[in-house]
């Protein structure tokens, strides 16, 4: 929720604060991650958690570059569903016994975190397209598919796949 007193008048005002929303989002997750990586006991898990770092770190830039070229700072905005998705991680893997669960429970909580980035990433691109601003939307989609694909990452590693079962069955045979 963007919580400001000045008032929006156009699709580009509201653009512009959608990405300073989203940038103060990226802060946030990245200023968390280190502590869910360290969290983590499943080496697959780990090292996922680590390129989404490195991604986060990355789509603060692109979102502070993007917000430079519609002229404004990109801070000045707290992003309360991050805050909120960032303190229920934190409570939830702090919760949990067993190594497999708190595994769960991380990726459960990293997988409501990057649908916030895919729902955000990809409204701003729409924004941009229809504004025409071609770069913006054209980096926006990028990140969009980044956010895809880290989803897609930690289904498998809770799936599994082929040749492992994957962290929730691990947690299911720990709680039987």
């Amino acid at each position: 929720m963007l919580r400001c007193m000045k008032k929006y008048f156009s699709l580009e005002d509201l653009l512009r604060e959608q990405l300073r929303d989203l940038f103060n989002a990226e802060e946030n997750y990245n200023r968390h991650l280190a502590s869910f990586i360290t969290t983590a006991t499943s080496i697959k898990l780990r090292e996922q958690l680590k390129t989404v770092e490195g991604v986060t770190r990355q789509n603060i830039k692109l979102l502070a570059e993007m917000c430079n070229e519609l002229g404004v700072p990109p801070q000045g905005v707290t992003c309360e569903a991050m805050d909120g998705l960032i303190r229920e991680a934190k409570d939830t893997t702090s919760d949990w016994g067993d190594t497999a669960t708190i595994d769960a429970a991380l990726i459960a909580n990293a997988q409501r975190i990057v649908h916030y980035e895919i729902a955000g990433f990809g409204t701003a691109k729409e924004f941009a397209r229809v504004l025409s601003h071609k770069t913006i939307s054209k980096t926006l989609n990028e990140m969009l598919q980044r956010a895809v694909t880290t989803d897609q990452e930690l289904t498998r590693i809770a799936t599994g796949g082929w040749f492992n079962s994957g962290i929730n069955n691990e947690a299911a045979d720990v709680a039987a």
